[in-house]
């Protein structure tokens, strides 16, 4: 019984941990798409202004 009730809290933690991780995970991802969104726009403002010279 006492094992039954370790390995619970053990699993609570890894469901705990598990989360967290993705839930960084997904604003890791969503932070580099708005990162590539913004060097997409600024290289396009850069092609755009060499090619007005």
């Amino acid at each position: 019984m006492e094992n039954s009730k370790e390995l619970i809290g053990i699993l609570q933690a890894i469901s705990i941990v598990a989360k967290n991780l993705a839930e960084k995970l997904m604003r890791i991802d969503w932070e580099m798409k708005e990162y590539e969104s913004g060097q997409a726009a600024m290289y396009e403002k850069s092609g755009r202004q060499k090619g007005r010279k």
